[in-house]
């Protein structure tokens, strides 16, 4: 695959969310996008190659979702985390974040307490708003050297006024992938406490040589009988305009519970999701593998810059994820400031740490899903701006 991830794709005049918005969002048509977390890449060519034959069918009807797709989830939990999930614990959703809206909505009634360990994917505190649940913020703690562990502590004290923890795993923005000790000490908080766990693990095949994801909710009968897991081909390989995603649910009795309350919420399956999700899942090992590979590469070049630029910048090494978390704090600059500094003087397009929540202040967040000759040149701009 040498070259494949360096090609530079025209994404601008597509409509592209990331791309398409930036002069509105950030003030100049000339900023470089290294903000939602889509990649630059192309599709793999199993994906795109499935896709094209169904759209050659002329007809875009109402879709279940076949028994081959169903499969494909099947065989790949149980290969990737020998985790034994059958046909019926699987649904299919337009999207990982409607799916924790209805979930939250499912197991929790307004004014309970929903815990999020911050700073964290900021749709998680929408859903908390906008269902009318009392937010309870965990902030992980950070070390002098930058890396990032749960405060069981405080989460225990915050359990015993929550019904519900969304889960972030692996964890965006500071992508760590929680250890198997740490997995389960955060099982035997949610147990003590009786608390229902969404697990988003959107991020899961995204993982770096050394690190190993574990699906929460194969931990033991005990969490998988408390927990609904939200996974999608979307991340991973960049379909996400194509809004499909998975909830898994073990536990018979949760999982009806949780469909019960979809009717009016959730429609028919996407069509063309489905279809890329089943050739991604089936066919697109090689490619999963040659992405791992670039965006190694694309991780350690970032911290790489920043420890060598000594400008009051640095970045964490991900264990997971594409996006890097940048301390700014040595800027001496506010929230506010950084945002104008990057966008306005650098003229790169990050996610302001703040909008992570409790944790995020002085940080940005960068996203390294795009070829090398984009990202040197995000970076060579920052450099000239400090």
């Amino acid at each position: 695959m040498d070259g494949y991830f360096d090609q530079v794709i025209e994404r601008r005049g597509t409509d592209a969310i990331k791309w398409d918005l930036c002069g509105r969002l950030y003030g100049s048509e000339e900023v470089l996008p290294f903000w939602v977390a889509d990649m630059d890449f192309p599709v793999p060519g199993p994906v795109l190659r499935a896709l094209t034959e169904r759209v050659e069918h002329p007809v875009f009807g109402y879709t279940k979702e076949s028994s081959s797709v169903q499969e494909a989830v099947v065989a790949r939990m149980q290969r990737l985390y020998s985790w034994n999930v059958k046909p019926g614990d699987i649904h299919f959703m337009a999207g990982v974040v409607p799916s924790m809206a209805a979930a939250v909505r499912s197991f929790s009634s307004p004014g309970d307490g929903v815990i999020c360990m911050t700073p964290v994917y900021p749709p998680f505190y929408s859903i908390i708003k906008e269902e009318g649940r009392t937010l309870l913020e965990n902030p992980l703690r950070c070390s002098e050297g930058g890396e990032y562990s749960i405060d069981y502590e405080n989460l225990e004290e915050l359990a015993s006024r929550a019904s519900m923890l969304l889960l972030c795993s692996p964890h965006n923005p500071v992508g760590r992938v929680w250890r198997r000790d740490e997995l389960q000490k955060l099982a035997e908080i949610c147990s003590r406490h009786n608390l229902m766990v969404i697990s988003d693990e959107i991020h899961g095949e995204i993982i770096f040589p050394e690190n190993e994801h574990i699906p929460f909710a194969s931990l033991n009968a005990d969490t998988a009988s408390r927990t609904l897991t939200c996974i999608a081909a979307s991340k991973t390989f960049n379909v996400a305009g194509l809004a499909t995603s998975v909830v898994i649910g073990t536990d018979p009795q949760v999982f009806s519970r949780f469909k019960a309350g979809l009717p009016g919420i959730s429609g028919h399956a996407n069509l063309f999701g489905l279809t890329a999700l089943e050739a991604a899942f089936t066919a697109c090992d090689d490619w999963l593998d040659g992405l791992i590979s670039y965006l190694d590469g694309n991780r350690r070049l970032v911290q790489d810059f920043f420890a060598s630029l000594n400008s009051g910048i640095s970045s964490n090494l991900p264990e997971a994820t594409f996006l890097s978390w940048l301390d700014c704090s040595g800027l001496g600059m506010d929230d506010g400031e950084l945002k104008r500094f990057f966008a306005e003087k650098a003229l790169v397009g990050l996610n302001p740490g703040v909008s992570f929540g409790e944790g995020g202040e002085g940080h940005m967040r960068l996203n390294f899903g795009c070829p090398r000759a984009l990202l040197e040149e995000g970076l060579e701009r920052i450099a000239s701006a400090v």
